[in-house]
């Protein structure tokens, strides 16, 4: 199954999705968002996603 890291538009945490869904809700903050309309910064299987959620979240993330 292939999954997706988005950053939620309303606190900016970031976490893991399915790919094929439409929506998501924010673990942290309780807001519900489009996928489509979140930025997405991660694309793998669930342990690829998971540890760019926690990098993400540590501060330690780097987009090239």
């Amino acid at each position: 199954m292939k999954y997706v890291a988005v950053v939620c538009p309303k606190c900016g945490r970031a976490s893991g999705a399915r790919f094929d869904a439409k929506r998501h809700q924010c673990p942290y903050c309780g807001a519900v968002f489009q996928l489509n309309d979140a930025s997405i910064i991660a694309m793998g299987n669930a342990k690829a996603v998971r540890e760019a959620v926690a990098r993400y979240n540590s501060g330690e993330f780097r987009q090239l």
